[in-house]
């Protein structure tokens, strides 16, 4: 096995699996069938996130179930991984439903495919308590991390200041340079999607305590009109990170797991099938503790920017959910 140094980041030409994800060869899918040989990639988010740790349960967890031989690439977010699976690089990876969006207007965008959602994703915006910043607004000429390079985050960090007139001075790393930076007193602060608690900004505050400013009612809805992949949200960040105010507003999207038309309809069925159960979701919880904080059925059926693959929807059909016609791929 060819591995990179710290994080364990994969190739797609060697495609081995992380190590105790892979298992023997010879095991096969329930129904038997060739596809459970193939060697299948994931584009992954960057290995501070919380949603790494998730996908590398869930792997985990298909690979012993379902026979599967799937491996992690460490991509860095959403976008990043998005951009790959449409180039063929990957047989599927992380998605967020605004570069899902976007990936639906670029070259290849037709053959993207829902798999399914897991969570919702709010936007936190997350600043030094001592900074005394307690706006968006008052962001402007600060020395700020707008998300993880090449993540989903950083282009809605970008898209949303750019709408309502905010210019930070904006200081781009990957997740990991970010989160040292923040640490080490060289940004103000960041921007970070996720329900509470997360494990990367407890991270953050452990170091350097934090706070998260609000978005008005005003920027919120301003940002909802213009960009229709986002949806109003209201976040409870608790005690979780130090004293917050009861509620904040902001807006938020959904993360989940794209895929594209060339992944085996059989495939795609088993991993909704098993995604979808109480023990695919025991197993998503392990990785990521706030995962049954939603019903992933509903959330896909309700977030899905890009139809949903053919095998998700006999998923659905055997079950006699009803499918909105969106979702549905024209003939």
């Amino acid at each position: 096995m060819t591995q990179a140094p710290h994080h364990g980041i994969i190739t797609r030409s060697v495609r081995t699996g992380l190590a105790g994800l892979a298992l023997a060869a010879g095991v096969t899918l329930a129904a038997g069938t060739a596809d459970a040989q193939q060697r299948l990639a994931m584009g992954g988010t960057h290995g501070q996130s919380a949603f790494y740790a998730y996908q590398v349960a869930v792997v985990s967890d298909w690979n012993k179930s379902l026979g599967m031989n799937m491996s992690i690439q460490e991509l860095g977010g959403a976008s990043a991984s998005t951009t790959a699976l449409l180039r063929g690089e990957v047989d599927m990876g992380i998605a967020v439903t605004s570069s899902d969006f976007d990936a639906m207007k670029a070259s290849g965008g037709a053959k993207l495919r829902t798999l399914y959602y897991f969570a919702p994703l709010p936007n936190n915006w997350v600043v030094a308590a001592d900074s005394g910043i307690n706006s968006l607004s008052d962001l402007a000429g600060k020395q700020f991390n707008p998300g993880g390079r090449g993540s989903a985050t950083e282009k809605q960090a970008d898209s949303i200041l750019t709408l309502l007139g905010i210019a930070p001075d904006m200081q781009r790393a990957g997740g990991s340079d970010a989160l040292d930076a923040y640490q080490n007193r060289r940004i103000i602060g960041f921007m970070k999607a996720g329900l509470h608690p997360d494990g990367y900004i407890q991270q953050a505050h452990a170091a350097r305590p934090i706070k998260m400013i609000p978005m008005t009612d005003a920027e919120a809805k301003k940002v909802v009109a213009e960009f229709p992949y986002f949806s109003l949200a209201t976040v409870k960040p608790g005690e979780n990170y130090g004293s917050q105010a009861a509620s904040l507003t902001t807006v938020q999207t959904a993360i989940g797991i794209n895929t594209t038309t060339d992944l085996p309809e059989k495939v795609a069925y088993e991993i909704a099938k098993r995604i979808f159960s109480a023990d695919g979701m025991a197993a998503a919880k392990s990785g990521y503790p706030a995962a049954d904080r939603a019903d992933p059925v509903t959330l896909t059926l309700e977030a899905s920017v890009a139809p949903l693959h053919p095998g998700v929807v006999r998923y659905y059909t055997e079950k006699g959910t009803a499918i909105p016609a969106r979702m549905m791929a024209k003939k």
